[in-house]
């Protein structure tokens, strides 16, 4: 929603796989990025209790990796760590800072993320009042539960939210699960899926998300 995800991951992937080539070559070696994503998505077939949570899952891909090629799984915490930072460095969307700036002066402002990225880092965190991730609410999205976690943690009712996402499933559909009214940010002018119920509002830019909160409100 804030900036695309996409760039970064791939940078933080390549960056990664140069930091096992020094660390673990023999693991290096014998897989590129798309055989070692291979692994980690079988991985989260045989261990649900971590499919949810992207670090965790992560994290505990790159230890058996390193285990299979006869290296010492710790080296598996700075491999992450830096994968984590590298993700987190990103190119925000220009109208993102003017509308956080102005959201914030009479809004809280709660984040709410399927992935892992460092908001400090990624220049948004003085914005947001904090952050949800897989990792605390045990789901992800659209799980109704992320959003309830948010809602309890904020203090407020479903009734007095409205949740902003890009994505018709992970974020409409799942604000509905949760009795959320939400904000479909469509960048790219698509089409809306027939799969789910409409949105209350669908905006092309941030410029335009104050006057929906307020038709909503």
């Amino acid at each position: 929603t804030l900036w695309d995800a996409r760039p970064a991951l791939i940078r933080a992937e390549q960056l990664q796989h140069a930091w096992i080539v020094e660390h673990a070559p023999r693991l290096a070696a014998a897989h590129d990025n798309e055989s070692l994503r291979r692994w980690r998505w079988e991985l989260a077939n045989t261990h649900p209790e971590v499919a949810h949570d992207f670090t965790a899952l992560r994290l505990l891909a790159l230890r058996e990796q390193l285990a299979a090629f006869d290296y010492d799984p710790a080296l598996a915490a700075p491999g992450i760590e830096l994968f984590v930072r590298e993700r987190s460095v990103v190119t925000l969307f220009d109208d993102v800072l003017p509308c956080l700036s102005d959201l914030a002066r009479d809004h809280t402002l709660v984040a709410l993320t399927n992935g892992n990225a460092d908001l400090e880092v990624a220049g948004v965190s003085p914005y947001f009042a904090f952050c949800i991730s897989p990792a605390e609410a045990g789901v992800q999205k659209p799980d109704p539960r992320m959003f309830e976690v948010a809602l309890a943690r904020a203090g407020v009712t479903s009734a007095r939210a409205v949740h902003v996402g890009d994505q018709p499933l992970y974020d409409i559909e799942g604000a509905r699960r949760a009795s959320l009214p939400s904000v479909w940010l469509n960048r790219d002018g698509e089409p809306w899926p027939d799969d789910y119920l409409r949105p209350q509002a669908e905006i092309a830019s941030l410029t335009e998300l104050r006057a929906a909160l307020a038709r909503i409100a």
